[in-house]
């Protein structure tokens, strides 16, 4: 009974983690979540070779999910990026709170725009500083019942590089082009938050405002098409995905290794 009791409050200890918003927390929770699958398969068996299949299971999931389901998905090489109505407030409804915020820091919105992968359907709300020479987008992805949103600065310089800070909540689905830098601010609580990290982050690299190229707001979407076509070919060169009959590609295997890679850092950084 006392070797019940020890997983079932594990367990809860971990519920408990989880309900706090703070990483160190969750980091713990997952921890607890990990032990308590051990103690139970040791306790079941006696043997410490099942605790650690167990454990291992938590990480074999993934690339089941990978190799069974998103390595038959097919994605458009080229994705049109086009105007398009944001979604409803039932499905984002911090939508207009954040837009405040983001032209409160001195931007001004520009444009509502989209594109769809598969399954998951992609809007952006564009906004551009002039003074600053300085995109930000605020982004939602759909994918049927999960829903995610996240908020990006990009800052373009005059020989083609592109740094972009983000609080993206997971790792990567594909390599970076060799000219984009990626500062992850995932603990920022406020837009301005983001803009004081995102200009350390230029600071670091050495990019000053002349070094900056301007933009034109009415065309920033046209942008974001070319910064995906730009991936996409990239990852095509590095193996990642291979092309597919039509203008679609899929995930390689060594596409699903690399995914898997990534979603096995995103459940060690939680």
């Amino acid at each position: 009974m006392s070797k019940f009791l020890l997983i079932i409050g594990l367990l809860i200890f971990a519920y408990a983690c989880r309900t706090f918003h703070n990483r160190y927390l969750n980091k713990a929770g997952w921890v607890a979540v990990l032990v308590a699958s051990y103690l139970g398969a040791y306790f079941l068996t006696g043997s410490h070779v099942w605790g650690w299949l167990a454990l291992a299971l938590w990480f074999l999931f993934p690339w089941v999910e990978i190799v069974g389901r998103v390595r038959k998905l097919r994605f458009p090489i080229h994705s049109h990026v086009k105007h398009r109505f944001p979604p409803s407030r039932e499905v984002f409804p911090d939508l207009d709170e954040i837009t405040n915020e983001v032209e409160e820091a001195g931007f001004s919105k520009t444009d509502d725009a989209g594109w769809k992968w598969d399954e998951t359907d992609h809007f952006v709300r564009l906004f551009y500083n002039e003074e600053k020479k300085l995109q930000a987008t605020i982004s939602v992805a759909q994918q049927e019942a999960f829903i995610f949103s996240h908020a990006s600065l990009t800052t373009r310089t005059a020989d083609g590089e592109t740094l972009v800070t983000t609080n993206y909540p997971f790792s990567f689905t594909m390599k970076l082009s060799p000219r984009q830098r990626m500062n992850r601010c995932d603990d920022a609580e406020t837009f301005e938050d983001m803009l004081v990290s995102h200009e350390a982050f230029l600071a670091r690299h050495g990019v000053t405002t002349d070094k900056t190229e301007a933009q034109d707001p009415e065309n920033l979407h046209s942008v974001i098409e070319d910064d995906l076509v730009q991936q996409v070919s990239h990852n095509l060169d590095a193996g990642v995905i291979v092309r597919t009959d039509g203008e679609q590609f899929r995930y390689s295997w060594r596409g699903c290794f690399f995914l898997w890679c990534q979603v096995v850092k995103d459940m060690l950084r939680v």
